[in-house]
Protein backbone atom coordinates (compact mmCIF):
# COMPACT_ATOMS: atom_id res chain seq x y z
CA UNK A 1 0.00 0.00 0.00
CA UNK A 2 2.80 2.25 1.10
CA UNK A 3 4.90 1.60 -2.27
CA UNK A 4 1.90 2.39 -4.42
CA UNK A 5 0.94 5.54 -2.38
CA UNK A 6 4.62 6.17 -2.57
CA UNK A 7 4.19 6.05 -6.60
CA UNK A 8 1.22 7.65 -7.03
CA UNK A 9 2.83 10.65 -5.27
CA UNK A 10 5.69 10.94 -7.46
CA UNK A 11 3.70 10.56 -10.74
CA UNK A 12 1.38 13.77 -9.65
CA UNK A 13 4.76 15.78 -8.69
CA UNK A 14 6.10 18.09 -11.78
CA UNK A 15 9.62 19.28 -12.04
CA UNK A 16 9.75 22.52 -10.51
CA UNK A 17 10.41 24.47 -14.17
CA UNK A 18 12.85 27.24 -12.30
CA UNK A 19 14.65 24.54 -10.75
CA UNK A 20 15.26 22.99 -13.69
CA UNK A 21 16.63 26.37 -15.20
CA UNK A 22 19.27 26.53 -12.23
CA UNK A 23 19.97 22.58 -12.73
CA UNK A 24 21.18 23.77 -16.45
CA UNK A 25 22.72 26.37 -15.72
CA UNK A 26 25.19 24.57 -13.36
CA UNK A 27 25.48 22.10 -16.04
CA UNK A 28 26.55 24.26 -18.68
CA UNK A 29 28.72 26.19 -16.09
CA UNK A 30 30.57 22.49 -16.19
CA UNK A 31 31.23 22.75 -20.02
CA UNK A 32 32.46 25.98 -19.71
CA UNK A 33 35.90 25.89 -17.51
CA UNK A 34 36.53 29.81 -18.53
CA UNK A 35 33.28 31.10 -17.57
CA UNK A 36 29.80 32.17 -19.01
CA UNK A 37 28.53 35.87 -18.81
CA UNK A 38 24.95 36.46 -19.06
CA UNK A 39 24.14 37.14 -22.23
CA UNK A 40 26.25 33.71 -23.12
CA UNK A 41 24.19 32.20 -20.24
CA UNK A 42 21.13 33.09 -22.15
CA UNK A 43 21.48 31.93 -25.65
CA UNK A 44 22.61 28.42 -23.96
CA UNK A 45 19.71 27.81 -22.13
CA UNK A 46 17.39 29.77 -24.85
CA UNK A 47 15.83 31.57 -21.79
CA UNK A 48 15.26 35.34 -20.82
CA UNK A 49 18.60 37.40 -19.49
CA UNK A 50 16.10 38.56 -16.54
CA UNK A 51 15.78 34.39 -15.71
CA UNK A 52 18.80 33.92 -16.12
CA UNK A 53 20.15 36.27 -13.93
CA UNK A 54 17.86 35.92 -10.90
CA UNK A 55 18.57 32.28 -11.08
CA UNK A 56 22.87 33.00 -11.35
CA UNK A 57 21.78 35.30 -8.41
CA UNK A 58 20.49 32.65 -6.67
CA UNK A 59 23.36 29.77 -7.46
CA UNK A 60 25.37 32.65 -5.91
CA UNK A 61 24.10 33.03 -2.97
CA UNK A 62 24.27 29.77 -2.34
CA UNK A 63 27.85 29.19 -3.16
CA UNK A 64 26.86 27.14 -6.13
CA UNK A 65 28.12 29.91 -8.57
CA UNK A 66 30.92 32.53 -8.29
CA UNK A 67 31.24 36.25 -10.52
CA UNK A 68 34.90 36.01 -11.59
CA UNK A 69 35.10 40.26 -12.15
CA UNK A 70 37.65 40.63 -14.12
CA UNK A 71 35.93 38.97 -16.78
CA UNK A 72 32.47 39.20 -16.03
CA UNK A 73 31.58 35.93 -16.51
CA UNK A 74 29.91 32.79 -14.06
CA UNK A 75 32.22 29.89 -12.92
CA UNK A 76 30.90 27.39 -10.78
CA UNK A 77 31.67 27.42 -7.45
CA UNK A 78 33.84 25.75 -4.21
CA UNK A 79 30.01 24.21 -2.93
CA UNK A 80 29.57 21.80 -6.10
CA UNK A 81 32.98 20.94 -5.21
CA UNK A 82 32.05 20.23 -1.25
CA UNK A 83 28.98 18.19 -3.15
CA UNK A 84 31.70 16.33 -5.28
CA UNK A 85 33.55 15.23 -2.43
CA UNK A 86 31.13 14.24 -0.56
CA UNK A 87 29.70 12.12 -3.50
CA UNK A 88 32.90 10.40 -3.72
CA UNK A 89 32.84 9.13 0.13
CA UNK A 90 29.72 7.93 0.14
CA UNK A 91 30.59 5.69 -3.76
CA UNK A 92 33.76 4.62 -2.01
CA UNK A 93 31.94 4.15 1.13
CA UNK A 94 29.28 2.09 -0.44
CA UNK A 95 31.61 0.23 -2.84
CA UNK A 96 33.85 -1.20 0.01
CA UNK A 97 30.62 -1.21 2.87
CA UNK A 98 28.10 -3.11 1.42
CA UNK A 99 30.06 -6.20 1.12
CA UNK A 100 31.72 -5.69 4.34
CA UNK A 101 28.11 -5.51 6.14
CA UNK A 102 27.59 -8.49 4.14
CA UNK A 103 30.21 -10.25 5.47
CA UNK A 104 29.39 -9.00 9.37
CA UNK A 105 26.12 -10.36 9.48
CA UNK A 106 27.19 -13.49 8.07
CA UNK A 107 29.59 -13.97 10.70
CA UNK A 108 27.41 -12.71 13.36
CA UNK A 109 24.45 -13.88 12.17
CA UNK A 110 22.72 -9.87 13.13
CA UNK A 111 21.14 -7.01 11.52
CA UNK A 112 24.37 -4.54 10.30
CA UNK A 113 24.29 -0.93 9.16
CA UNK A 114 26.00 1.75 7.70
CA UNK A 115 25.40 5.52 8.45
CA UNK A 116 26.44 8.75 8.38
CA UNK A 117 26.71 12.15 10.04
CA UNK A 118 24.20 14.87 9.29
CA UNK A 119 24.01 17.53 11.85
CA UNK A 120 23.22 15.71 15.41
CA UNK A 121 21.52 12.87 13.22
CA UNK A 122 22.92 9.95 12.52
CA UNK A 123 21.47 8.78 8.37
CA UNK A 124 21.92 5.52 7.46
CA UNK A 125 22.81 4.44 3.87
CA UNK A 126 23.03 0.73 3.57
CA UNK A 127 22.23 -2.12 5.95
CA UNK A 128 22.26 -6.06 6.04
CA UNK A 129 19.52 -7.87 7.58
CA UNK A 130 19.30 -10.52 9.33
CA UNK A 131 17.56 -14.42 8.37
CA UNK A 132 15.97 -14.63 11.76
CA UNK A 133 11.94 -14.75 11.63
CA UNK A 134 12.13 -11.84 13.76
CA UNK A 135 14.25 -8.95 12.64
CA UNK A 136 15.80 -5.58 13.36
CA UNK A 137 16.47 -3.59 10.66
CA UNK A 138 16.65 0.33 9.41
CA UNK A 139 15.89 1.48 6.19
CA UNK A 140 17.87 3.47 4.23
CA UNK A 141 17.57 7.25 4.73
CA UNK A 142 16.31 6.35 8.03
CA UNK A 143 17.41 9.43 10.61
CA UNK A 144 18.40 8.68 14.39
CA UNK A 145 19.12 11.01 17.26
CA UNK A 146 22.97 10.52 17.64
CA UNK A 147 23.22 11.30 21.36
CA UNK A 148 21.38 7.59 21.94
CA UNK A 149 22.38 5.73 19.56
CA UNK A 150 25.81 3.75 19.07
CA UNK A 151 26.50 4.60 15.62
CA UNK A 152 25.65 8.54 16.56
CA UNK A 153 28.29 8.15 19.66
CA UNK A 154 31.06 6.83 17.63
CA UNK A 155 30.86 9.91 15.61
CA UNK A 156 30.37 11.81 18.28
CA UNK A 157 33.83 10.87 20.33
CA UNK A 158 35.89 11.93 17.75
CA UNK A 159 34.77 15.31 18.23
CA UNK A 160 36.42 17.38 20.83
CA UNK A 161 34.38 17.90 24.19
CA UNK A 162 34.41 21.63 23.21
CA UNK A 163 33.10 20.81 19.92
CA UNK A 164 30.39 18.47 20.82
CA UNK A 165 29.33 21.17 23.27
CA UNK A 166 29.02 24.06 20.44
CA UNK A 167 27.17 21.13 18.60
CA UNK A 168 24.25 20.55 20.83
CA UNK A 169 24.52 24.29 22.17
CA UNK A 170 21.07 24.91 20.95
CA UNK A 171 19.92 21.37 20.80
CA UNK A 172 17.89 19.45 23.76
CA UNK A 173 18.32 15.88 24.10
CA UNK A 174 15.79 14.20 23.64
CA UNK A 175 14.53 11.13 25.62
CA UNK A 176 13.25 8.16 23.77
CA UNK A 177 13.36 5.67 26.17
CA UNK A 178 13.72 5.78 29.89
CA UNK A 179 17.75 4.87 29.17
CA UNK A 180 18.32 7.87 27.18
CA UNK A 181 20.70 10.52 28.46
CA UNK A 182 19.30 13.53 28.26
CA UNK A 183 22.10 15.80 30.27
CA UNK A 184 24.88 16.86 27.92
CA UNK A 185 27.54 16.46 30.91
CA UNK A 186 26.73 12.54 31.27
CA UNK A 187 26.66 12.52 27.23
CA UNK A 188 30.39 14.20 28.05
CA UNK A 189 31.06 11.30 29.64
CA UNK A 190 30.79 8.59 27.41
CA UNK A 191 33.23 10.25 25.38
CA UNK A 192 36.22 8.54 26.56
CA UNK A 193 35.73 4.82 27.10
CA UNK A 194 34.47 4.99 23.59
CA UNK A 195 37.77 6.71 22.47
CA UNK A 196 40.19 4.37 24.34
CA UNK A 197 37.89 1.12 23.18
CA UNK A 198 37.34 2.03 19.78
CA UNK A 199 33.59 1.29 20.16
CA UNK A 200 30.02 2.35 21.22
CA UNK A 201 27.29 1.18 23.17
CA UNK A 202 23.58 1.58 22.79
CA UNK A 203 21.58 -0.09 25.67
CA UNK A 204 18.11 0.35 25.13
CA UNK A 205 18.62 4.00 24.32
CA UNK A 206 16.97 4.38 21.62
CA UNK A 207 14.63 1.52 21.69
CA UNK A 208 13.39 -0.45 24.03
CA UNK A 209 14.70 -4.17 24.00
CA UNK A 210 17.50 -3.33 21.27
CA UNK A 211 20.97 -3.05 21.85
CA UNK A 212 23.64 -2.01 19.39
CA UNK A 213 27.18 -1.59 19.25
CA UNK A 214 29.01 0.36 16.88
CA UNK A 215 32.66 1.90 15.56
CA UNK A 216 33.98 4.53 13.38
CA UNK A 217 34.80 4.52 10.00
CA UNK A 218 37.84 6.76 9.32
CA UNK A 219 39.32 7.65 5.66
CA UNK A 220 43.04 8.83 4.64
CA UNK A 221 43.01 12.00 6.61
CA UNK A 222 41.71 10.01 9.64
CA UNK A 223 38.66 11.99 9.68
CA UNK A 224 35.57 9.55 10.58
CA UNK A 225 33.24 9.54 7.88
CA UNK A 226 30.80 7.24 8.54
CA UNK A 227 30.24 4.33 11.42
CA UNK A 228 29.15 0.95 11.09
CA UNK A 229 26.94 -0.91 13.59
CA UNK A 230 25.55 -4.48 14.53
CA UNK A 231 21.85 -4.56 16.44
CA UNK A 232 20.63 -7.09 18.55
CA UNK A 233 17.88 -7.79 20.78
CA UNK A 234 18.66 -7.14 24.22
CA UNK A 235 18.79 -11.07 25.56
CA UNK A 236 21.23 -12.25 22.22
CA UNK A 237 23.51 -10.11 23.52
CA UNK A 238 25.30 -11.81 25.83
CA UNK A 239 28.65 -10.72 27.65
CA UNK A 240 30.00 -13.97 25.82
CA UNK A 241 28.51 -13.12 22.45
CA UNK A 242 29.13 -8.82 23.02
CA UNK A 243 33.18 -9.99 23.02
CA UNK A 244 32.91 -11.95 19.86
CA UNK A 245 30.59 -8.63 18.17
CA UNK A 246 33.01 -6.36 19.58
CA UNK A 247 36.10 -7.83 17.90
CA UNK A 248 34.25 -8.95 14.68
CA UNK A 249 33.29 -5.50 14.41
CA UNK A 250 36.71 -3.61 15.19
CA UNK A 251 38.09 -5.90 12.28
CA UNK A 252 35.08 -5.28 9.64
CA UNK A 253 35.38 -1.31 10.85
CA UNK A 254 39.28 -0.97 10.43
CA UNK A 255 39.13 -3.17 6.98
CA UNK A 256 36.50 -0.62 5.59
CA UNK A 257 38.75 2.33 7.11
CA UNK A 258 41.99 0.72 4.88
CA UNK A 259 40.49 0.71 1.99
CA UNK A 260 39.27 4.36 2.54
CA UNK A 261 42.73 4.96 2.51
CA UNK A 262 42.94 5.16 6.18
CA UNK A 263 46.44 4.20 8.03
CA UNK A 264 45.98 3.11 11.64
CA UNK A 265 49.75 4.95 12.59
CA UNK A 266 48.09 8.08 11.96
CA UNK A 267 45.32 7.67 14.40
CA UNK A 268 44.38 11.09 16.24
CA UNK A 269 42.68 11.29 19.27
CA UNK A 270 40.22 13.72 19.95
CA UNK A 271 40.49 15.70 23.27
Amino acid sequence: MKLQETRSARANHRPVKSLIKALRILDTLGESPNGLGITELSDALKAPKSTVHRLIATLESGGYAVFDLPTAKYVLGTRVAQLGERLNHQSSLLTFGVPALEQLTRECGEASHLAILEGTDVVYISREESKEPIRISFGMGHRAPAHCTALGKAFLAALSDSDIRTLYRDVKLQALTPRTTTKLPELLAEMAPIRREGIAYDNEEYMPGLRCIAAPIRDFSSRTVAAMSLSAFKHKLTSQRRTFFKQALLRASTDLSEKLGYDRGSRKTAT
